[in-house]
């Protein structure tokens, strides 16, 4: 009798440390996505965004953070904060790899900050660049005209990914997307298999399909 009771409450304190295990896991594993909210601060490089682990605002010296934070970070050449030590630590503006402010993530590409819209473990931004289109001179019947190029710039909207196991940031488009999701055999083969026109149209429904499969989990 004495025996059964004590393999009772065996089996019953392993169900409970089981439970609270399985909890402790889920809460270290949370899922980035948009609805994920990031710690608000700066962050020093693309390890510290994939830890959420920015510099809090708080500990900033130049530019003191305050309503013109943002805009005052970009114009100066070296940005100065305080550590969780308590040293103080000055580096290049260039070194920044973005900032997170009311939860939401923005990354500084070409001197600029950017909205992460879509997070994921094949993460996604838009960003404003000035194209410069190169066009053909006039034709002329003159067997010495040389043509000459001509030339005329826009500001365009450019996508990009972000690779969240590596950082790496890269150009969007169906050939980068086959490269990304080629781990994934079933729907690399599957989203290979559309027509040209179909993979571009279809790109952003295959970024969310791979991180359905294979979603990008806080540290």
């Amino acid at each position: 009798m004495l025996n059964n009771r004590f393999i009772l409450i065996l089996l019953l304190a392993l169900t409970i440390f089981g439970y609270a295990t399985a909890q402790e896991t889920e809460k270290e594993t949370v899922r980035y996505d948009y609805s994920f909210e990031f710690k608000n601060g700066v962050y020093t490089s693309f390890y510290s965004f994939r830890n959420n682990s920015p510099i809090p605002f708080s500990r900033f010296v130049s530019p003191a953070y305050d309503d013109d934070f943002f805009k005052k970070i970009l114009k100066v050449e070296t940005i100065s904060f305080y550590d969780e030590n308590g040293t103080l630590n000055e580096i290049p503006r260039k070194l920044i790899w973005g900032y997170a402010n009311n939860g939401k993530p923005n990354i500084y590409w070409n001197n600029k900050f950017y909205l992460i819209p879509y997070i994921g473990t094949i993460s996604h931004f838009v960003s404003t660049e000035l194209v410069t289109h190169y066009v053909g001179g006039t034709m002329m019947y003159d067997p010495m005209y040389i043509p000459s190029a001509q030339s005329y710039t826009t500001e365009e909207l450019v996508h990009y990914f972000i690779n969240m196991n590596t950082g790496e940031i890269i150009s969007y488009g169906s050939k980068n997307l086959q490269e990304l999701i080629k781990d994934d055999t079933e729907l690399h083969t599957e989203y290979s298999k559309l027509g040209k026109r179909k993979r571009i149209k279809s790109i952003m429904e295959y970024v969310q399909k791979y991180n359905r499969k294979h979603p990008c989990k806080a540290n």
